[in-house]
C-alpha cells in the first residue's frame, strides 16, 4: 500500500511545477509592467534633409587609351588637338630605300553633323608623349605645319577622306632617323561650331588605326602604326560639373552634429538635380562603336579633407551606379552605411566625393543644379530608440 502512494505522488508534483513556470502573469512580471519603475517612451521616426556645400575640384587625369580621337566642340568640351607618334622601324628589306611618297592615315569614323568639316594642320611635337600622359592642354609644337606634296599647310578633315599628302622630304628623315619625331599634333586651322565633331578610331581599339603609309621609288611600300595616340580635351566652363577624362569630381560637406547621436539610420541619400541640357555619356561616334550614354560614377568617403592631398583622391567607396546625363531629373544616390557610421563615430566625417567611374578612359559629363531648390542635399531618415527610463 506504501508504494501505491510513492508513484501517486510523483505525477502530481510535476503538475505542479509546470504549471507555475507557465503561469503569463506571475509576480514578477506582474511588478515588472505595473508598478510604474520601467516605464517605456516609445521612439519616433524622422525625416530630416541636411544642406551641403558643394565645389567642383580639378583633378586632371590622362584620356590617352580611349577608343576613338576626336576634334572639334561638343556640349561646353573641347577636342582642340590630336597627338600621334608613329614607330619607324623599317622592315630589313626597305632599309637605304628612299621615300617617292607619303600619306598620313586618319581613320575617320564619323562627323556630327555629317557634313561637317574641320581645316587642320599638321604640325611637329617639340618633345614626346605617351598614352598615360596626363595632357591638359596642346604640347609645344613646330609652328610651321608640315606641307603636303604641293607645299599646302592647310588640310580638311572630312568624313570622305581619310588619308592626306606629306613632304617626302619630312617622312624621309623620320624613316632614316636623320631627323627626330617626337609626334604630330594635329591643330584647328580655324575654331570649329560649338556642337561640332569630327572622331577616328584609336590604335586602342585595334580596327584600322591611325598611320603613315609610304610609298618607295623602287614601286614597294611600307605602313608605320602608332606607338601613342591622345585626344587633347578641355573643359572650361565653371559650374558643379563632374568631367571624366579632363577631369573634375564633385566635393561635398555637411554637419550632422544636430543629429541625435543614438539615432538609428533607417535610410540616407545624396540627392541633385541633373542638368541635362549640359551633360555628356558619350559622343556619337562612341554610339556607334557601342558605348553605353550612361554617366557612371563612384561616389566615395575620403581618406583626407584636404583637396590637394593624394588621401582625398581615394578613400571608402559608398556608391556606384549610373544615370542618364542628358535628361533633367532628380538623382538619389543611396549613402548606405556611411552616416550611420559616421553618426556611432566609427568613421570620420571628410566629406563625400563624386567623380566619373570612367575617369581615365572616357570623356563624361554630367551638370548639377546648383543653387535654389534643387541645390543638392541629403536626406536622412531615422529612427530613436524607446527610451526605458522615460514615463508612461
Amino acid at each position: 500500500m506504501a508504494i501505491k502512494t510513492k508513484y501517486w505522488l510523483i505525477p502530481a508534483f510535476l503538475a505542479l511545477i509546470l504549471s507555475c513556470s507557465s503561469d503569463p502573469e506571475g509576480p514578477l512580471s506582474v511588478q515588472f509592467v505595473d508598478s510604474g519603475a520601467y516605464g517605456v517612451k516609445t521612439g519616433g521616426t524622422h525625416r530630416v534633409i541636411i544642406p551641403v556645400n558643394a565645389v567642383t575640384v580639378d583633378l586632371p587625369r590622362g584620356d590617352g587609351i580611349s577608343t576613338l580621337l576626336a576634334l572639334g566642340r561638343t556640349r561646353g568640351i573641347e577636342y582642340r588637338a590630336i597627338l600621334l607618334r608613329f614607330d619607324f622601324t623599317l622592315a630589313s628589306a626597305d632599309v637605304g630605300k628612299t621615300i617617292s611618297s607619303a600619306r598620313l592615315h586618319l581613320p575617320i569614323l564619323t562627323a556630327t553633323p555629317d557634313a561637317f568639316a574641320l581645316p587642320v594642320t599638321f604640325n611637329e611635337l617639340r618633345s614626346s608623349f605617351n598614352d598615360s600622359d596626363t595632357i591638359v592642354t596642346v604640347p609645344p609644337y613646330d609652328p610651321h605645319p608640315i606641307a603636303d606634296s604641293l607645299g599646302r599647310t592647310i588640310d580638311t578633315l572630312t568624313i570622305g577622306t581619310t588619308e592626306y599628302s606629306m613632304d617626302t622630304s619630312v617622312v624621309n628623315g623620320w624613316v632614316s632617323g636623320r631627323r627626330p619625331h617626337y609626334g604630330i599634333a594635329v591643330v584647328w586651322a580655324a575654331t570649329p561650331d560649338t556642337s561640332s565633331l569630327i572622331e577616328m578610331n584609336a590604335r586602342e581599339r585595334d580596327t584600322n588605326p591611325p598611320s603613315v603609309r609610304v610609298t618607295f621609288t623602287d614601286g614597294t611600300s611600307a605602313t608605320f602604326g602608332p606607338l601613342a595616340d591622345y585626344a587633347v580635351a578641355v573643359f572650361p566652363h565653371g559650374g558643379l560639373n563632374v568631367v571624366g577624362g579632363l577631369a573634375q569630381r564633385l566635393y561635398f560637406t555637411f554637419d550632422v552634429s544636430a543629429i541625435p547621436k543614438r539615432a538609428m539610420v533607417n535610410a540616407s541619400f545624396l540627392v541633385m538635380r541633373v542638368r541635362g541640357g549640359e551633360g555628356m555619356g558619350a559622343t556619337g561616334g562612341e554610339l556607334l562603336i557601342g558605348q553605353s550614354s550612361s554617366f557612371l560614377y563612384y561616389l566615395y568617403a575620403p581618406a583626407s579633407a584636404d583637396t590637394a592631398s593624394t588621401d582625398w583622391r581615394a578613400g571608402t567607396g559608398v556608391d556606384r551606379s549610373s544615370f542618364d546625363p542628358i535628361e533633367s531629373k532628380t538623382v538619389k544616390m543611396p549613402l548606405r552605411g556611411y552616416l550611420a557610421d559616421v553618426l556611432r563615430g566609427a568613421r570620420i566625417n571628410r566629406g563625400l566625393v563624386l567623380q566619373s567611374d570612367q575617369e581615365v578612359r572616357l570623356i563624361q559629363r554630367s551638370s548639377f543644379t546648383a543653387s535654389g531648390l534643387d541645390a543638392p542635399y541629403i536626406e536622412l531618415i531615422y529612427s530613436l530608440p524607446a527610451n526605458f527610463g522615460g514615463s508612461r
